[in-house]
């Protein structure tokens, strides 16, 4: 009878989470995981096929973690800048973790209106402001060009390239989305 695994498929990847929480994923592999489990790679093996196995459910995990900072969005008048500042807040919070999903190789071959129709944002759409419900095209336009210049933001905190307090970036947030929304008004 074979011994009975030490370890369940569900604690090797919390352990995973935490490794590239902690350390980055460039720091992702099997001897990592099982020196953080005060074991042999043994039951990173039992549980998974591979390494890439392995990536695919971790990155299932960290997208589903990335998307409750979502929950906390206010949808009120400011919902753009609120996204744009979770977004933001992520980056700098958990910036391995937003390394992994944003700054790496997870989405090619996906472009950016895929990317920004993600079920993170399904609560936030139903949120827009009326303005922009009149033309739903508009409004993921503007969400789209908003999400762009924060992630502008996010990856230069993360890469430490700027070095602003919060309400420096709300300011910018704010004036980013005021750009947008009157462009759009002066169509009308």
């Amino acid at each position: 009878m074979p011994p009975k695994l030490k370890f369940s498929k569900e604690e090797v990847l919390k352990t995973a989470f935490q490794l590239v929480k902690e350390k980055g994923i460039e720091n992702l592999n099997a001897r990592n995981i099982a020196k953080m489990l005060h074991s042999s790679t043994q039951p990173v093996f039992s549980c998974y096929e591979n390494m890439a196995d392995l990536k695919t459910d971790l990155f299932v995990m960290v997208s589903e973690y990335h998307a409750r900072c979502f929950d906390k969005v206010e949808t009120g008048k400011n919902l753009f800048l609120n996204v744009g500042l979770a977004y933001i807040d992520f980056a700098i919070e958990e910036p391995n973790l937003f390394r992994m999903l944003f700054m790496s190789n997870s989405f090619i071959g996906k472009g950016i209106f895929e990317f920004t129709a993600g079920g993170c944002n399904d609560h936030i759409t139903n949120a827009i402001p009326d303005i922009l419900k009149q033309n739903s095209k508009e409004a993921n336009r503007i969400f789209t060009d908003m999400w762009l210049y924060a992630h502008g933001i996010a990856s230069m905190a993360v890469m430490n390239q700027l070095d602003l307090e919060r309400s420096e970036i709300e300011s910018m947030i704010k004036n980013m989305f005021s750009l947008l929304t009157g462009k759009y008004r002066r169509k009308k």
